[in-house]
């Protein structure tokens, strides 16, 4: 399978929003973050990320950054693109109630140029004409109960999850459950 779209080798800022509200435990996002960057690096889909610390010092120095757009945050951060990763759908939680109460997350992700400010229609690199690509990862009731805690639900939620947001960015081969993204499987 080959990468759907290739990163710069210049500095990468990755930004995860959660526009719906739907992850109840802070850390995630960071946990999300962190386990892309990592994956990233592991599979050389990217050289130079920008370290969540210096988005966290952005948003204490500057009052209004929640309402800045991603394109402009990339810029204050000094990254070149901004890998944007946005959570649609998010569960996780130790008090499972049944097997289907399993946990979950559903994610949609761009790339957007940082160094394009004069076309609007020119900041989104990849994908071209959609809301972004679609990608979801769930773990088993049993799983879940077997993982105990809040914590590390997330935890394995981020590493689930960065392993397909990475794959959008190297050439790989198909595991033999694995579907191309979009696809049902």
């Amino acid at each position: 399978m080959e990468a759907a779209f290739h990163l710069t080798p210049n500095p990468l800022l990755i930004l995860v929003d959660d526009d719906s509200g739907s992850v109840r435990f802070p850390p995630a996002k960071r946990y999300i973050a962190d386990a892309v960057a990592q994956e990233l690096l592991r599979n050389k889909a990217a050289a130079l990320i920008v370290p969540q610390e210096t988005v966290d010092v952005l948003r204490q120095v500057h009052s209004n950054f929640d309402r800045r757009g991603c394109r402009e945050v990339g810029e204050m951060a000094g990254a070149e693109q901004v890998l944007w990763i946005q959570i649609q759908d998010f569960l996780a939680d130790e008090e499972i109630a049944s097997a289907s109460d399993a946990a979950y997350i559903t994610v949609t992700v761009k790339v957007i140029n940082v160094l394009e400010k004069q076309s609007r229609s020119r900041v989104r690199l990849w994908p071209i004409g959609s809301a972004g690509t679609p990608l979801s990862t769930t773990i088993s009731g049993a799983k879940t109960i077997e993982l105990k805690t809040t914590d590390a639900i997330c935890t394995q939620l981020a590493e689930d999850i960065s392993v397909k947001v990475a794959k959008l960015f190297y050439a790989h081969r198909l595991g033999e459950f694995e579907s191309k993204p979009g696809e049902e499987g």
